[in-house]
């Protein structure tokens, strides 16, 4: 009677068993198909803006470079001068926070003529060269043409590296910000109707980067004098924006 008890039970546990199996692949089933789901019906498109704005702001570069037979006579001529253009760039009302040291270096001058039966010569100093300069920040454009000649009257023999700039840019880089979104919706919405499907919500969005695109206008004036302020066009600054931006699609 035992033994018969004992067999009525075998099967009973083997079809539990197997109906354990069975719930468990359908659990895992239904686990990646819900991943599935959510993974699709969805577009990621990029969208980039910009704006273009007057800039109000200059940066500028004066070198002065002077030549001696040796190196203490060049940097008294060349720090003569500079001390010069210091004393008028402060007396111009630039505050002193927007005038930096730039390019500071002596260096030997060689000879470079070749001998008579043009074989190279050993190196020979023939003197000093000290160069010196200032990065100026011009927060008032208007004053640009102005300094540019009061530095070259000064005895500056190097100016250039002008670069403009929008002091305020977080004022107008929200208008590009939107032409971006802008852009990628109607990038989103072109794919969606071509696939047969409409734009849900929005899922995700991110900024690549909102940033002023510098506007360099690299000119040089070297060992030249002025009669008057030299004009300048500032033309215009370019603010950009660039998105990615996740859409739902409906069916």
């Amino acid at each position: 009677m035992q033994n018969e008890q004992k067999k009525l039970r075998l099967p009973s546990i083997s079809a539990l068993a197997v109906a354990g199996l069975v719930a468990a692949a359908l659990v895992v089933s239904s686990g990646v198909h819900a991943k599935a789901a959510e993974l699709s019906g969805r577009i990621t498109v990029s969208g980039q803006g910009s704006v273009s704005v007057a800039p109000d702001m200059a940066t500028l570069v004066s070198r002065v470079i002077t030549q001696g037979d040796d190196a203490a006579s060049a940097l008294q001529q060349n720090s003569v001068t500079m001390n010069a253009i210091l004393q008028d760039i402060e007396e111009a009302g630039i505050d002193s926070d927007d005038v930096q040291t730039s390019g500071f270096d002596i260096s030997p001058v060689y000879d470079n003529r070749r001998l008579n039966n043009n074989e190279p010569r050993a190196p020979e100093i023939i003197g000093y060269r000290v160069q010196n300069g200032v990065r100026i920040n011009l927060q008032d454009i208007t004053k640009l043409g102005t300094t540019l000649d009061m530095l070259v009257q000064n005895g500056s023999n190097d100016v250039g590296q002008i670069q403009f700039g929008v002091s305020n840019p977080e004022e107008f880089i929200d208008e590009a910000r939107e032409s971006a979104v802008k852009d990628a919706r109607t990038k989103a919405e072109a794919y969606a109707t071509a696939a047969g499907v409409s734009l849900g919500k929005v899922l995700s969005i991110s900024e690549a980067g909102s940033t002023p695109r510098p506007y360099p206008e690299m000119m040089t004036m070297r060992a030249a004098k002025m009669d008057s302020a030299p004009p300048i066009a500032a033309g215009q600054e370019t603010l950009s924006s660039s998105v990615t931006i996740t859409y739902e699609l409906v069916q």
